[in-house]
């Protein structure tokens, strides 16, 4: 059975499983809590020293997606995500804004090894498929980090595809913001080695970026903030 402790924590038996329906109900429940806004998704390095600029970065990149009225979605432990929940947090208490703002999306797996970053967190996911399908369809943008791995490699991929067959077929486009000059570097290759005959590059909904001024405007450029 899920149940809803007094600080709004999501907890789960483990006698029971959890299916990607309670998952996404929880996160609706959250979602209207918090006045149904949009949420950004901060993609980025699992194991990040909290003394580097990248974790400084991510915090302010929290920060200013509170502060344009935007939620912060995260993976719920350390590194990048403790950092994106560490922002999300200062800029919510700053603000008096709604704690559902910052919502952790953690895995059962990963409940056992990591402390979680967040207080808010979401049922926890019985498989690193489920658990990055939630990040992935609750989120209305995705910024990723200059660092990391397969994961957030593989999180970036699947958006940009399903952004791909949005753009043809029809359905929701989640723009994708790369932060960092190392994933220019990484999509060039990618366009020059692949076969990208009579497929969507990207243009119309990868962002690269350097610097916390650029996502501002970006995030107002997307208008993200009309009514749901």
């Amino acid at each position: 059975m899920i149940t809803m402790e007094t600080n709004e924590k999501v907890e789960t038996s483990n006698l029971q499983k959890v299916s990607f329906e309670q998952i996404e109900k929880a996160f609706m429940e959250f979602k209207e809590k918090a006045n149904n806004p949009y949420y950004v998704a901060i993609f980025g390095k699992t194991f990040l020293d909290e003394t580097t600029d990248e974790y400084k970065l991510t915090k302010e990149v929290a920060r200013k997606v509170i502060e344009n009225d935007l939620g912060v979605i995260h993976g719920a432990y350390t590194g990048v995500m403790k950092a994106a929940s560490q922002g999300a947090d200062a800029a919510i208490q700053k603000s008096n804004k709604s704690e559902y703002l910052n919502i952790g999306v953690p895995m059962k797996t990963f409940d056992e090894e990591l402390p979680k970053a967040s207080r808010i967190n979401l049922p926890a996911a019985e498989t690193i498929g489920d658990r990055k399908k939630a990040l992935i369809e609750f989120c209305d943008v995705c910024v990723v980090m200059p660092s990391g791995g397969f994961g957030t490699m593989l999180e970036s991929l699947e958006i940009f595809h399903m952004n791909q067959l949005a753009e043809k077929f029809g359905g929701k486009v989640r723009p994708l913001i790369f932060v960092g000059e190392r994933w220019n570097i990484i999509f060039k290759a990618l366009y020059d080695n692949l076969d990208m005959n009579k497929q969507k590059t990207g243009e119309s909904f990868c962002h690269f970026i350097k610097n916390i001024e650029q996502l501002e405007l970006i995030l107002n450029e997307i208008e993200l903030k009309k009514e749901i």
